[in-house]
């Protein structure tokens, strides 16, 4: 990406961000690919995997949260219209801490998904 200036600031200002459109290239085929989006990344000066998760929880509960003071009405109406679980999923994320497994739990639970997957498809 191009964000270099940003490590630099990072030393001097301890944690920044940017966000900006990201554009992608590559081939793809799928109503789920964008091409374009805009990304928020963090750079955070001297920090571990759990100050990485911290930031990232916190943002995402930040969001949930933000979404139900202000955009309140058009949430309803979407539970209405959309998704009827869409309240209640944000304000749990938002008052929820989120679990966190490692690496080696994360791939044994998709190991698994993948050959219940495989075993679905089968049928």
């Amino acid at each position: 990406t191009g964000r270099l200036q940003v490590e630099t600031y990072a030393c001097a200002l301890s944690s920044v961000y940017t966000f900006g459109p990201t554009f992608r290239a590559e081939q793809s085929h799928t109503t789920r690919h964008l091409a374009e989006f805009w990304m928020v990344e963090p750079e955070i000066a001297f920090a571990d995997i759990q100050d990485d998760m911290n930031c990232a929880e916190a943002y995402v509960k930040f969001l949930c949260q933000w979404l139900l003071d202000h955009c309140l009405d058009d949430m309803e109406f979407m539970t209405k219209f959309v998704d009827k679980d869409a309240l209640s999923r944000l304000r749990m994320v938002a008052s929820s801490n989120c679990h966190r497994i490692t690496y080696t739990e994360a791939i044994d639970i998709l190991e698994v998904a993948a050959k219940v997957k495989k075993k679905k498809k089968a049928l």
